[in-house]
């Protein structure tokens, strides 16, 4: 007899199941079966199963969407092991944890082994620093008994609150479960009633340490959401209805047959929804908007607060849930309002940026809007540059002083024409600024803690035509946090306008950011200096940058990397660029300008190439070294969508093409047939194309021709000109 089987129900998401089977094919167990239950998948999965050849895998396949619990069901049928271990495909396994139950099982053959369940968004390489992390460890067993710990584990606290009990990460004796299966007709709380119907025939129970379960919730809630993150009509109503459905049949079974089991369940349970009450019901019974807080949700959370375990709560805990159940409005909204109100000061004053934010919120936002006032944003405060900057010169210069303008720079020394008002971003007189602006025009995505209000509007000009993909198009989110997509979502929403410069990129940046509001197709306004700057202008940039008038420029502006990172925001970058080879081989002709991405935090040190590579990754500007170069280097970035407009050659370093392009991001576009120029993967060929630039001209031509035609073609000096004109409109 197999001593395991494990059930995996899949339907959506191959990548999240590659991460469930790796680990799982790390924790070396034998005398194991994986049921995988392909539930009305359309994916084909054939390829990631022939890499795993050590794994036994069966596979049953439904050409309908069964639902987890009928999928489970259909698993428990065919399961031939001596226990049963139930996992989602989209969540994986810590280093161990499956291993550490099955060591157990066989050592004390308990009717139910479990470890602890995390939640997380990680990715799986990524997990593990979460799980390092102070507030993230792991339950310890300390003084309790193997069924009091097995019986926190199973009710769990690190994962969501609406789950009040899981049949997930518990090795269960399938002789306990005889014929018992999920209900089908339940859709979110299926493991409630599987539980407590198998419950009575458990009787040893034992809690692992460091045995760990990640819970994925998923990282884009619009297109993948899981079945936690599934509308669930009005949460709180559904969540107590399942709470008192397992407290109903725990307590009849409990008075048939009194067994500490039950108890412990019971505490547990009631423990969980006291967290609820606590951090959830107190703070919307105060302040929400909807009623129900304080009427059918009021009176369901009363009735389940006499389930609480009154010896585990503090002092003034027992008295607040004393007048809440004696019905004492003025006591109850006295002590929450003190906790509540006491966190929130504790909060604010611990950080600045609360506190200013907390100002902006309750001070600054109850002032008027100044309707003439514009306030621009160039890549968070760090340049004055890009799309913001020339719609604020077509403004000042068409309207002059008929607007008040607000520029976030922190570099409040960079000259910018019409002295406008200058803040520093996140300073308590920018959030003063910001609340009175009736336009914000920014080029990426604001900070999620603010909000318009009353007509504010804001314009964001994004920064690119994207190549690589972006926002809820990326797969595996390899930066630090994968929330970043819920937060493209969440500012998208307040966006009034979007700017694009194609039909390409007006597709992109609906599916990415999730956007249904206005989308102004009118090219950017960043572009515009393409087209209209005299050769004086561009004379005078080389002279503004000390660059010597007789070489041809080449300007290098290759991307950032997701996994090159080493802490929040910050990014590390190397430049596989050998600089000394081009050195050697250009520079009696060429000098070389070096701009990294904006996100990079790392300094370059270009003194050993002194007199032929210049670090102009400070400069503010770099449609203004498109003006001035005669060659383009990149690689993934999206400048060369802009650079085209000028019609001058470009050469792609593609030094890591195959992991970028199949690992980290992923391309819109074939790279490898519709860019206007050569993939090079050397530095040798690098130079090759430099000095046989002529030819290279020749032979994309008429790839060229066509990449213009579809990306640039709308750019024509006056992107400035129609955005304002159809902003008027709309009045």
């Amino acid at each position: 007899m197999i001593f395991l089987s494990v059930i995996i129900p899949f339907d959506t998401v191959e990548r999240y199941l590659k991460d469930c089977l790796d680990s799982l094919f790390e924790q070396n167990l034998e005398d194991c079966e994986i049921i995988l239950i392909l539930n009305g998948n359309k994916e084909n999965v054939d390829d990631l199963l022939n890499q795993y050849p050590d794994l036994n895998i069966i596979t049953k396949s439904f050409d309908q969407r069964l639902g987890v619990a009928r999928a489970r069901n259909e698993g428990l049928k065919i399961a031939t092991g001596e226990y049963v271990y139930f996992i989602d495909s989209d969540d994986y396994l810590y280093k161990d944890a499956l291993v550490r139950l099955v060591d157990v099982a066989k050592e004390t053959h308990a009717d139910l082994i479990n470890g602890e369940r995390m939640g997380t968004a990680f990715i799986r390489e990524r997990f593990e620093e979460r799980f390092t992390k102070k507030n993230r460890d792991p339950m310890k067993k300390g003084k309790l008994s193997d069924m009091e710990f097995a019986m926190k584990l199973l009710v769990g606290s690190k994962t969501n609150k609406k789950e009040v009990l899981s049949v997930l990460h518990s090795l269960i004796k399938k002789e306990k479960i005889a014929d018992t299966l999920f209900d089908e007709n339940e859709k979110f709380f299926s493991d409630y009633s599987f539980i407590t119907s198998i419950f009575p025939n458990l009787d040893t129970f034992v809690g692992v340490e460091n045995a760990v379960y990640a819970k994925r919730n998923r990282d884009d809630p619009i297109n993948l959401t899981s079945l936690n993150q599934e509308d669930h009509g009005d949460p709180f109503l559904s969540y107590s209805s399942a709470y008192y459905d397992v407290l109903e049949v725990v307590n009849d079974l409990n008075d048939k047959n009194p067994q500490e089991k039950y108890t412990l369940l019971k505490d547990e349970m009631a423990y969980t929804f006291f967290d609820y009450y606590y951090k959830v019901f107190g703070p919307n019974f105060l302040y929400s908007e909807d009623d129900n807080w304080r009427g059918i949700v009021f009176k369901i959370m009363q009735k389940i607060s006499y389930e609480f375990n009154m010896d585990y709560l503090s002092f003034f805990q027992k008295r607040e849930i004393k007048a809440f159940q004696e019905n004492d409005i003025k006591k109850l909204t006295r002590f929450i309002k003190l906790r509540v109100n006491y966190k929130k000061t504790i909060r604010v004053f611990k950080s600045r940026w609360r506190f200013k934010t907390f100002i902006y919120f309750r001070y600054y936002n109850k002032k008027p809007i100044n309707s003439k006032q514009i306030m621009f944003i160039s890549f968070l405060g760090k340049f004055y540059s890009d799309s913001p900057k020339y719609l604020y010169e077509y403004l000042y210069n068409t309207y002059g002083d008929q607007f008040d303008y607000v520029w976030v720079i922190n570099d409040r020394s960079v000259e910018i024409p019409g002295n406008p008002k200058k803040v520093k971003r996140f300073s308590l007189k920018y959030y003063k600024e910001l609340a009175k602006s009736q336009y914000w025009v920014i080029n990426g995505r604001q900070a999620s803690r603010l909000h318009k209000r009353g007509t504010q509007k804001i314009i964001s000009t994004w920064h690119g035509t994207p190549l690589k993909k972006i926002g809820l198009d990326i797969g595996n989110v390899h930066t630090r946090d994968p929330n970043i997509k819920k937060s493209y979502i969440k500012v998208a929403r307040e966006w009034d306008y979007l700017i694009s410069p194609n039909r390409y990129t007006t597709d992109i940046l609906r599916s990415s950011f999730g956007y249904e509001g206005d989308i102004l197709e009118t090219g950017y306004p960043r572009n515009d200096v393409l087209y209209n700057a005299t050769p004086e202008q561009i004379d005078q940039i080389k002279r503004d940058l000390n660059l010597p008038m007789d070489k041809k420029i080449i300007l290098y502006a290759p991307t950032w990397r997701d996994d090159e990172y080493f802490d929040a925001g910050k990014m590390h970058f190397n430049l596989n660029l050998e600089l000394d080879k081009l050195q050697d081989a250009l520079s009696d002709e060429y000098i070389l300008l070096v701009r990294t991405h904006y996100f990079v935090a790392d300094k370059l040190d270009l003194s050993p190439y002194k007199g032929f590579a210049y670090d102009v990754c400070r400069y503010d500007d770099i449609a203004e070294l498109y003006l001035i170069s005669d060659i383009l280097i990149t690689d993934y970035s999206s400048v060369f969508f802009d650079f085209a407009n000028l019609k001058r050659p470009i050469l792609f370093y593609t030094y890591d093409l195959e992991k970028y392009e199949n690992v980290l991001r992923g391309f819109y576009i074939d790279i490898h047939s519709e860019v206007p120029g050569p993939l090079l993967k050397t530095t040798e060929e690098v130079i090759d194309a430099v000095i046989n630039i002529d030819d290279l001209n020749k032979e994309y031509s008429d790839k060229y021709d066509e990449f213009y035609e579809r990306f640039c073609s709308i750019e024509d000096g006056n992107a400035s000109k129609r955005i304002v004109e159809a902003i008027k409109r709309d009045g």
